[in-house]
């Protein structure tokens, strides 16, 4: 042999080496795409609910970040069903963005509870972590708000259409309760609760999430709901 094959040989070896490496990445990324759909099918039959792997729907349904960011918006692998009585949807969401040669795909866990029949759309109140994740959670919105626990405001920022509704909402139970939810941000708009984080979600995750949903929704004072139309 050649030097120069010896020398083509030795620099094959470590091209040839690397294609493998990403081959073998690529698949084990979606050998786990599928197990983690399986999962969530079978999570959704096991619990009388609906699972879907695209959900292209989502993509419009609801306003504000990270909705309407970027390019290639998508929904994937939505479950929806009803949790206590109510109405809700789960989902995967990402969009792409870019800047000059560099693509970026963020990616967010979405659930959303519906409200129930209200006389009309929910003023926009927004409460999301003093975290990498809340300050992504811009609010072109409203007004910032200090609700005057120390504790809280340090650690959520508060964004609201109406500034009544932020504070009655937002009651000394309620802040006690949103000490444990620190991981998420989450909005009041229109006809739903919507709760956010990075990533996606887990079946067991989805659990945990619809009862810190129905637990804020059950803080929320009579009262409120009263004064927003909700029919007895």
């Amino acid at each position: 042999m050649t030097s120069l094959a010896v020398g083509l040989l030795c620099l094959g070896l470590p091209v040839a080496a690397m294609t493998v490496g990403i081959v073998l990445v690529v698949r084990a990324t979606q050998r786990a795409k599928e197990r983690r759909r399986a999962s969530m099918a079978a999570y959704a039959a096991q619990r009388e609910w609906r699972f879907s792997t695209h959900a292209p729907a989502l993509e419009r349904r609801f306003g504000g970040d990270p909705f309407g960011r970027g390019s290639a918006r998508t929904a994937r692998n939505s479950v929806e069903g009803s949790y206590e009585g109510r109405h809700f949807v789960a989902f995967d969401y990402s969009y792409v963005t870019r800047s000059g040669e560099r693509t970026q795909t963020s990616s967010f866990s979405v659930v959303a509870m519906h409200l129930g029949e209200l006389g009309g759309p929910v003023p926009t109140l927004q409460v999301s972590p003093q975290t990498s994740l809340g300050r992504f959670f811009s609010g072109l919105f409203g007004t910032d708000l200090i609700i005057g626990n120390q504790g809280f405001d340090d650690a959520f920022h508060v964004r609201a259409d109406s500034p009544e509704l932020a504070h009655d909402v937002l009651h000394p139970g309620m802040v006690a309760l949103l000490a444990d939810f620190r991981d998420r941000a989450w909005r009041l708009q229109d006809d739903s609760l919507l709760m956010f984080r990075s990533g996606s979600h887990t079946p067991a995750e989805i659990d945990r999430v619809l009862w810190s949903m129905k637990a804020i929704l059950d803080q929320v004072p009579e009262q409120v709901w009263l004064r927003l139309g909700r029919r007895r």
